[in-house]
């Protein structure tokens, strides 16, 4: 059902041209559905859009993005015995003594596991470490996001790329009762696909030109990794238990409007853009 908003929007001739054309490009949006895609599906659609209503625009709109790539060179960086011991049981204390009413269940038919977005304790550390997480990315970053994850005996991790808001990620164990190693890909340019193609998830797990690599982490451990330019996964759980983690996630500094869709018609100057990112948030398209 259209939002009264919408609806008045659609009498202007000029948005109701370009909603047709916005409907056409999302009706190919299924090819991307998979884990934490919405920013590539979002990056996808306006892209294709954009080569119909405003080609004159599209690959300045498209050398806009360039700083969501990471340098050169860079692979995923292990960080052993990262905050002491003193440290790892104090956030594990924290982890201990958090109400149930904190956990949300919304992966736990997904992943396994219970999550805890942007607690202030863990917020705090995530600016912390900011200037160690830059030095490593070999440019400024600046605080996305966080969460702490609580992975039970039915943990799970399938293949999947992070959105920019996330592109580079340090992923710190707190505690586990057993080995339960993570595999990245060589570093690839953002899927590109199709308008008949459709990305087989399943199968990125067993391509060999993805060049897979583990990494184990132990407490204390941490990987620090590109995760907007690298698949990554967990084979399901091996064996009963838990493993609890931290996930902080980084985006280069200045690039807040770049990683929100919403923000692109002002950034970009592309007013054009609206029409579909209405039509994006009013189908579902807009979130994962």
């Amino acid at each position: 059902m259209q939002t009264a908003n919408l609806s008045e929007k659609l009498k202007d001739p000029a948005y109701l041209d370009r909603h047709l054309v916005a409907a056409t490009i999302v009706r190919q949006l299924s090819a991307l559905d998979w884990y934490d895609s919405l920013f590539l599906r979002h990056w996808v659609a306006a892209r294709r859009y954009l080569a119909i209503v405003r080609p004159d625009r599209l690959a300045q709109f498209e050398d806009g993005f360039l700083a969501l790539k990471p340098a050169a060179g860079f692979e995923p960086i292990i960080l052993r015995d990262m905050l002491g011991e003193a440290r790892r049981s104090e956030l594990a204390q924290i982890v201990s003594a958090m109400p149930p009413s904190l956990l949300e269940t919304h992966e736990l038919s997904s992943f396994g596991r219970y999550v805890v977005h942007d607690h202030p304790p863990f917020s705090a550390l995530q600016q912390e470490l900011l200037p160690l997480v830059s030095d490593h990315a070999g440019m400024a970053l600046e605080a996305g996001y966080n969460f702490l994850s609580l992975y039970g005996a039915e943990g799970r991790c399938p293949p999947h790329m992070d959105q920019p808001i996330s592109m580079f990620t340090l992923d710190y164990c707190i505690d586990q009762d057993g080995e339960w190693p993570i595999h990245f890909s060589q570093m690839v340019e953002w899927p590109e696909l199709g308008k008949d193609q459709a990305l087989a998830i399943h199968e990125i797990a067993s391509d060999e030109r993805l060049q897979f690599q583990s990494v184990t982490l132990q407490p204390d451990d941490a990987v620090f990794f590109c995760g907007s330019s690298q698949w990554h996964y967990r084979d399901p759980k091996p064996a009963s238990g838990h493993c609890h983690l931290l996930f902080f996630h980084y985006f280069p500094e200045g690039c807040a409007d770049l990683v929100t869709p919403s923000s692109w018609p002002r950034h970009f100057d592309l007013p054009e853009l609206e029409p579909l990112l209405d039509l994006l948030a009013e189908t579902g398209a807009a979130s994962d």
